[in-house]
């Protein structure tokens, strides 16, 4: 008895009415949007309401010319049967500020996901890239688009800030006693080749001094290694009878670190110093060290030696690169703690 209770209550639950949704195919009257094969049109697909009006979204991950295969996405009103009502959203152009991004075959609509509640839709491309340093991160990329398509925001919750996220200003010596200046200025062109310049990675900066000081170019002038590169190729020797590097690394380290000029709050300070290390304001070094220090500047000193001017014997080479020495600046670094390179 018990048993056949059991079943007939399981029996009158199976009647009762169960929410849930339900859809119908037209297999009879379909409507049929085509698109570029190619460019993987209808590799995913969305419905979407904004504005009163149904759309449906087409994803298109191959889409673009040439190499620029960003991937794009379609908006297509349900009305049309064809693909001619079809309206591409060039989603490709969309972009990061501030970091060196590789948006080439980023694979954009491949992912569709469409919001109720603002009418919104977000696609992804999860190849998108970025350059850090040698290395490029593929972390991806979304967008958000608003009801209206008009605008589009990035964003990419996996990016981590690069190692290379970096405010470079070199103290370059340009007094008399730097000869000849074409080497040092060549030699200098050789450090601004191996640096990462760009959105996201190293800005710099260089202040030439010999009497006083001036800024050649700030922090938030040049985005590029190329750019850094043709405006060093323009520096002229300003000249002078004294070398007063305390003075110049006073001025890069109160001005040419200053927002005004194109710092970047939470990028790592690097002063780097080129000098012959003869300096005739030394006395004034060890403020302007401690200056630096409280600032979080970190320091590197460059010195030029010339076969006349020798460096002292007690600073001793420790590391041969190229045909650069690498040594310590003494009348710096042994009281302040410089690191230093010497070229002789």
């Amino acid at each position: 008895m018990d048993l056949y209770r059991c079943g007939f209550v399981g029996w009158l639950v199976a009647l009762l009415p169960v929410p849930c949704d339900s859809f119908n195919i037209d297999t009879k009257w379909p409507r049929i949007i085509k698109g570029s094969a190619e460019a993987q049109f209808g590799y995913t697909v969305q419905q979407h309401e904004a504005s009163g009006q149904k759309w449906l979204l087409v994803g298109a991950p191959w889409a673009g010319v040439g190499k620029q295969k960003t991937g794009d996405v379609y908006r297509c009103p349900v009305k049309n049967q064809t693909s001619y009502g079809c309206g591409k959203l060039n989603l490709g152009r969309v972009s990061l500020p501030y970091v060196s991004e590789h948006k080439d075959n980023m694979r954009l609509g491949m992912t569709l996901t469409s919001n109720p509640l603002d009418h919104s839709f977000v696609t992804c491309g999860p190849l998108w890239s970025h350059e850090c340093g040698s290395s490029y991160h593929s972390t991806g990329i979304c967008c958000k688009i608003s009801s209206n398509f008009k605008s589009a925001r990035a964003f990419a919750p996996a990016i981590q800030r690069c190692e290379t996220y970096m405010d470079i200003v070199i103290v370059l010596d340009g007094s008399n006693s730097i000869y000849p200046w074409y080497e040092v200025q060549n030699f200098l062109i050789n450090i601004l080749k191996k640096f990462y310049i760009g959105p996201g990675q190293i800005r710099l900066g260089i202040v030439q001094y010999g009497e006083t000081a001036v800024h050649e170019f700030e922090l938030r002038d040049y985005k590029s290694v190329a750019d850094v590169v043709k405006a060093a190729r323009g520096i002229e020797q300003r000249g002078g009878t004294e070398t007063n590097t305390a003075h110049g690394i006073e001025i890069a380290r109160s001005e040419a670190f200053s927002s005004s000029r194109g710092a970047r709050q939470e990028a790592k300070k690097v002063m780097i110093v080129i000098t012959d290390g003869e300096s005739h304001d030394s006395p004034h070094l060890k403020q302007v060290i401690e200056d630096a220090e409280r600032d979080n500047i970190t320091r590197y000193a460059i010195a030029v030696s010339h076969p006349v001017h020798p460096p002292p014997r007690s600073c001793q080479p420790t590391t041969l690169v190229g045909t650069a020495t690498i040594t310590v600046l003494c009348d710096i670094q042994q009281d302040h703690q410089h690191k230093g390179l010497i070229l002789g």
